[in-house]
């Protein structure tokens, strides 16, 4: 039986002894390309699986085996030097970082006497209102977050931290595996509870069990009630407008849904609302359905409108001369040079039919029907791309913006789902909020935002026609 290494061998001999520009498509070379396929894919195979054991065996030590985890820091070990006089690293240890495990501690502490997440976050974040608890539980200091981004601690980072076995001294590995799945490349897959490696290290200990197992009671008592099983939780649809289409212009942080049924709900600042005041100053509120009619009001007004229509037909038209301009139609060139080719033909033939062609008119030929068929599959291939309507048929493009423009106005003023995909459609970016004060004292928000009508003209017309980008 052939393996790998045979059938590449064999391979390459057959790729060297027949690797010429006229055997490049003969079934030789594809078996060579086949074979290599196959040992490549096999190498990458133990690759993967090589890698894999060497990282089970550090997990086993209970050594590094990913990047860097808050509370600890990485200790880099070596063993000598090499030629060059550089130090050769044999592994990396977890070190524990004094600092960090004191803000660790902390959470457990906070969470376990009863606050919640994000009572948790704005005290990380030094939130004025809870200066009392981070005296207490921070020594009265604001804790750097442990990753950059937004600069700020969020909810979910602390309820990470809440969950991770390696604060009680237990370092698990293995719970999830890349794999390959669907045409994509490393997806991580959940492996079975028999596959994860989980090592006691009691010198990495950072939290006292007593406490890590009061925040894990807490913890299973604040979870919603799981579904029955069998049966699949419900899919949850927005609730507004502009859910996660809207930023704030003060933080950058996203506009989200605020209040509760004793009150109407408003839009307001994410961050503000879960990350404390020292992250954003926003705190004002406005009501989701005078935001939602004002700004659909706006939209009828400025982009529902013939202007609208006719500027964007404009600038269809002027964005295609540009391009046509730029790459001429190759199709008539190409039709030429076939005429000729094929003249040239016929008059090579009239020669030969004389009797007196010598062999270099016999070749010359040969290389004009070549050149034929190249031109002739040109052209078809030309043909077949070209799109089914000229595109500067501006009358029927109008025609189908206009009913497609008909059609959104009663969308964005009906069913709440179906208005927030027509609203994408619309929207470049998020919409922007901005707090202002008006002349009479009142707060409220200002809202912009970037509207295009060309998505909206390329899924009506649906490869009907072509539709340029960037209108």
């Amino acid at each position: 039986m052939l393996v790998a290494r045979d059938l590449f061998e064999a391979g390459v001999k057959i790729f060297y002894l027949e690797d010429t520009e006229e055997r490049l498509d003969t079934p030789e070379h594809r078996f060579v390309m086949a074979a290599r396929a196959f040992a490549s894919e096999m190498e990458r195979e133990k690759a993967k699986q090589r890698t894999r054991d060497a990282l089970l065996a550090r997990a086993k030590q209970g050594l590094v085996t990913g990047g860097v985890v808050f509370g600890y820091r990485n200790v880099p070990v070596h063993t000598g030097t090499d030629a060059s006089g550089n130090p050769v690293r044999a592994y990396v240890r977890y070190e524990i970082e004094p600092d960090e495990a004191a803000v660790v501690r902390g959470i457990f502490e906070m969470y376990t006497d009863g606050y919640g997440l994000k009572k948790i976050t704005k005290t990380l974040n030094d939130d004025p209102a809870f200066a009392a608890e981070r005296r207490r539980y921070f020594d009265d200091r604001r804790v750097p977050p442990p990753r950059k981004g937004s600069g700020s601690w969020a909810p979910s980072c602390v309820n990470a931290i809440l969950r991770r076995d390696r604060y009680r001294g237990r370092l698990t590995w293995g719970r999830f595996k890349n794999t390959d799945r669907g045409g994509r490349t490393r997806v991580r897959a959940p492996q079975a509870a028999d596959q994860v490696i989980a090592v006691d290290t009691p010198d990495l200990r950072i939290v006292p069990e007593e406490l890590w197992q009061a925040a894990q009671a807490r913890r299973r008592h604040m979870q919603p009630v799981a579904q029955p099983a069998g049966s699949a939780a419900p899919l949850r649809a927005s609730a507004s407008l502009l859910s996660g289409l809207a930023m704030c212009t003060v933080c950058g942080g996203p506009i989200t849904m605020s209040g509760s049924g004793k009150r109407t709900q408003c839009y307001g600042c994410s961050y503000y609302r879960n990350r404390g005041a020292t992250v954003c100053s926003n705190s004002w509120l406005e009501a989701i359905p005078i935001v939602d009619q004002c700004l659909l009001e706006e939209i009828e007004r400025t982009v529902l409108t013939p202007e609208a229509r006719q500027y964007t037909l404009a600038r269809a038209a002027e964005i295609v001369r540009e391009r046509l301009a730029a790459t001429p139609d190759r199709l008539p060139a190409v039709r030429s040079d076939l005429a000729k080719v094929k003249r040239e033909i016929e008059s090579l033939l009239r020669a030969l039919e004389s009797g007196r062609a010598p062999q270099l008119l016999i070749d010359r030929l040969a290389e004009k029907e070549q050149l034929a068929e190249k031109l002739t599959a040109e052209i078809t291939e030309r043909e077949r791309s070209r799109p089914a309507r000229d595109p500067l048929d501006l009358p029927h493009l109008d025609r189908l913006l206009r009913d497609q423009l008909g059609r959104l106005g009663g969308v964005l003023r009906g069913d709440l789902v179906k208005a927030r995909q027509a609203l994408q459609k619309l929207l470049v970016d998020r919409v922007r909020f901005t707090p202002i004060s008006l002349p009479d004292g009142q707060r409220t928000y200002r809202l912009e935002a970037e509207l295009t009508l060309g998505r909206v003209l390329a899924a009506e017309v649906n490869n009907k026609v072509s539709v340029p980008d960037g209108i």
